[in-house]
């Protein structure tokens, strides 16, 4: 069963401390993931208080859920994050104060071979974060057309050069399906010149299935969902902290907030994570924070 070091929060105290955390917040975490963040939160907010935690993992919400169930404030729903205004219907509330929105995959959802997110694991093409749902990888490589795979590895991986890759898929499966990680990694290998370097095979890797993952759980357009809906139920001088892991989401929030006439980013800039965290946690690396408050019009 899952365990507090399955998944280390990331910026930990950046998070804590730059949210200004009061006993009575309306707190929401649309990524409760394994409770690292939520355990440090609720050491402040309390009954007076309430909080509701959202994932579409179930793995992930399951286990956050049994970690809080003495404390009677303290909500879990299975669903994504874009969904959380539903929830706050459920409650009755009609704005929150404080806001934490972590956009990355878990360690957990990394290490399990048999959720196929990572290159580094031989395993079958799924890669979705809620299991329920039809869209996988697998469907992704074996049904896209040559437009729709070269627009996605295009935009969601950011590989210019694509054709060779999206040619070899194309070919690949006239004779029998793209099953796993493996048969995928191959074709990567294929597809472009590497001159022996590690290094660039795995950083082209982690771009083929970051590409295939955003698009498998459309996470760009729930981001953008979830801005909207934080923008409209955000208390005055709510708080917001996102945390990002790649520059097109990064992008997506620091264009909506510059485009906002109620949030503006305080401070100005992204935080980043510590030298020792970044030294500790491998994974925390590509991070950054942006903290956002909702001002008056």
């Amino acid at each position: 069963m899952a365990n507090n070091s399955i998944h280390i929060p990331v910026m930990l105290n950046e998070v804590v401390d730059n949210l200004n955390l009061q006993e009575n917040d309306i707190l929401i975490e649309g990524t409760a993931g394994f409770g690292g963040h939520t355990q440090a939160i609720l050491k402040t907010v309390s009954e007076s208080g309430i909080y509701l935690g959202l994932d579409q993992d179930l793995t992930a919400i399951t286990h956050s859920k049994s970690l809080f169930t003495n404390k009677t404030y303290v909500h879990h729903y299975h669903d994504n994050f874009s969904n959380f205004d539903l929830y706050m219907s459920n409650h009755k509330l009609s704005y929150f104060t404080k806001f934490l929105l972590d956009l990355g995959i878990s360690s957990h959802q990394i290490d399990e071979s048999t959720r196929g997110f990572s290159h580094r694991f031989d395993g079958p093409l799924d890669m979705r974060m809620n299991i329920t749902q039809p869209l996988d990888a697998n469907a992704v490589l074996n049904t896209y057309n040559e437009t729709d795979l070269s627009n996605m590895f295009y935009n969601y991986g950011e590989l210019r050069h694509n054709s060779k890759l999206v040619t070899n898929i194309i070919n690949f499966r006239k004779d029998s399906q793209i099953k796993t990680t493996t048969d995928l990694r191959n074709l990567i290998k294929k597809s472009y010149f590497f001159h022996n370097k590690r290094s660039l095979f795995m950083k082209t890797c982690s771009q083929v299935f970051q590409a295939i993952r955003i698009e498998v759980n459309q996470e760009l357009s729930h981001l953008e969902t979830v801005l909207s809906k934080i923008e409209s139920f955000a208390a005055p001088n709510a708080l917001i902290a996102i945390i990002t892991f790649h520059s097109l989401e990064d992008r997506i929030v620091k264009h909506f907030v510059k485009n906002s006439n109620t949030l503006i980013f305080e401070p100005k800039g992204a935080l980043k994570p510590s030298k020792e965290e970044r030294t500790k946690n491998a994974r925390s690396r590509s991070a950054k924070c942006r903290i956002i408050k909702k001002i008056s019009e």
